[in-house]
């Protein structure tokens, strides 16, 4: 089976439709229909049928799926492995959370691409639980996450690369310098509990027996930033890596410890194809992590 035709039965699946799969192949909407029945006519089977008016995968198509991956990897893998050892090549799925892709990622991607130009690297956003997911599902090679907070299981692999200390942020001018003052008596903004980054600000309120004036709760850090800099109420976030939202003002406090901190790094598993790969990600991470760390912005 061409590896080409199975990578458009894997993205149209993944996409949920013949016109984003074209779109991420860079193909029209007609060729990805083609390569389709190609594909199910060599296998004898149906893989693409309807829900309503959206497409939907077969449960041939679902069975499939897996080895379809696995081959369409594998093809790559060994072309790659043939290929001169100091032309790395080939293409890397990697997952991150949203404020890696805006510090973490960029300075991570610019010198991959000045020193591997023939490595592809496919970006997909996502939490740091739908990352995990995905990469032991085998949608991934790798992920950007928050640390799991759960003790790894033998096919997870975690690397951390840097470690946010949790800050309570006011609104600009805010006069009260004691941020558990603030806590007990301000509107909070909190950081959204499903999230691990959320979880670590509430077991740190837990522990100094606050319980807040909760009124809004959200998983973006750049709208909590901007909802407390419009004077809406306080938070405990992550002093994170990278760009902050601009047209926002706010006042930084340090909590009183011990100060939570929260760990970003590469969440794999541990035995993959593509190892010699991910680790590559980490080694150029480090290389240039002080150049993104000095271009970053605060707020």
């Amino acid at each position: 089976m061409d590896t080409d035709f199975a990578a458009t039965v894997i993205a149209v699946i993944e996409e949920g439709s013949i016109s984003g799969a074209a779109r991420r192949l860079g193909l029209t909407p007609g060729a990805v229909a083609l390569r389709i029945k190609m594909v199910e006519a060599e296998l004898g089977a149906t893989l693409i049928g309807r829900a309503g008016r959206r497409i939907a995968p077969t449960a041939t198509a679902a069975r499939l799926l897996a080895p379809l991956r696995a081959l369409v990897a594998g093809t790559a893998d060994l072309k790659r492995l043939a290929a001169n050892e100091q032309d790395v090549a080939g293409e890397l799925r990697l997952g991150t959370i949203r404020t890696a892709s805006t510090g973490l990622l960029p300075p991570l991607l610019r010198r991959l691409a000045a020193v591997h130009p023939h490595l592809d690297i496919f970006i997909e956003p996502g939490t740091s639980l739908e990352l995990c997911e995905r990469v032991l599902d085998g949608g991934l090679d790798a992920a950007i996450v928050v640390e799991p907070p759960a003790t790894l299981r033998k096919a997870e692999y975690f690397i951390p690369w840097v470690t946010e200390p949790l800050i309570l942020i006011a609104p600009p001018g805010t006069s009260e310098s004691d941020p558990l003052v603030l806590l007990r008596t301000e509107v909070f903004v909190r950081y959204d509990r499903r999230t691990w980054g959320g979880r670590l600000v509430d077991a740190y309120l837990r522990r100094s027996d606050i319980v807040p004036r909760d009124r809004f709760e959200l998983d973006g850090l750049d709208g909590i930033v901007a909802l407390v800099s419009a004077g809406l109420g306080v938070a405990i976030i992550p002093d994170w890596v990278g760009p902050h939202p601009q047209d926002t003002s706010v006042t930084r406090l340090t909590l009183p410890p011990p100060i939570p901190t929260r760990t970003v790094g590469l969440y794999s598993r541990s035995v993959s194809a593509r190892q010699d790969l991910i680790a590559l990600v980490t080694a150029t991470f480090r290389a240039c992590m002080t150049r993104s760390v000095g271009d970053a912005t605060s707020f």
